[in-house]
């Protein structure tokens, strides 16, 4: 979107990039050709956002709400199946906000560019601050900006992995996403693991934890491992289910 926008010259004032600290190496590695790239061609400079906070403050911080049966107790995994995942507020819409409010001031025009594509028409949101230029003005598909993408050589490495991209440990994930960081990226499977033991070692301390699964149906970090290398043995990977749980903000 942001090539086409650039390459046909509509305006385009700032590129936002919006570190959640909770990234995949490769991700940090392509938004560095992507600095390069769009400094070299278009004179432009991607802003990297960063959260005031880091996920461990939030994951391991106490609940303070006198209306919650939860207060007193350990924050835990963002449950993304049932609420708004605090680590994104936390980690993208609030830097973003101060971001722009610190560019252009509260009242300032303001219209962001959105990457939907055709396939996403139902998530257009009727706002006159955003604007969907894959769909209004370059008619594009998924599958359009991925050739797009290939053939311009700016493809993300990281959607030989996966269908969509986000932090590392997303707990919105689909089973294929996890089986691919369980398999490919060791590094981010083992901190999740180790976020799981701390908080279980809270809770059998005597600790309230609002929620200590990565996982829906209660299953921990060991049971996906066993149903992954079950499933490698018996050659049926192609049940596991492709679909987030939440289809978040999360996209490139």
């Amino acid at each position: 979107m942001c090539d086409l926008l650039l390459k046909n010259g509509y305006p385009v004032d700032y590129i936002i990039f919006q570190d959640t600290l909770m990234e995949f190496d490769l991700m940090y590695h392509y938004i560095e050709k992507l600095k390069s790239y769009f400094k070299n061609r278009y004179k432009k400079e991607i802003i990297v956002t960063k959260p005031r906070t880091t996920f461990e403050h939030w994951c391991y911080g106490v609940i303070n709400d006198k209306t919650s049966k939860f207060d007193g107790c350990i924050r835990g995994i963002p449950m993304v199946w049932s609420e708004p995942c605090y680590w994104r507020r936390e980690a993208k819409v609030k830097p973003s906000e101060e971001l722009i409010e610190s560019l252009i001031g509260c009242y300032g025009e303001r219209k962001i560019y959105i990457g939907y594509t055709l396939d996403e028409r139902t998530r257009i949101q009727k706002d006159e601050k955003l604007l969907y230029p894959l769909i209004t003005e370059f008619k594009m598909t998924e599958r359009d900006c991925k050739h797009y993408l290939i053939n311009e050589e700016m493809e993300n490495p990281l959607y030989k992995f996966f269908n969509r991209t986000g932090c590392g440990m997303c707990p919105g994930q689909s089973e294929k996403a996890w089986y691919q960081v369980w398999k490919n990226f060791k590094d981010m499977w083992t901190y999740m693991v180790l976020v799981e033991n701390r908080l279980d070692q809270l809770e059998k301390s005597g600790i309230g934890i609002k929620n200590k699964y990565w996982f829906t149906k209660f299953r921990t970090c060991a049971d996906m491992e066993k149903l992954f290398k079950k499933m490698e043995k018996q050659g049926s990977l192609f049940e596991l289910s492709d679909e987030p749980l939440k289809d978040c903000f999360c996209k490139i």
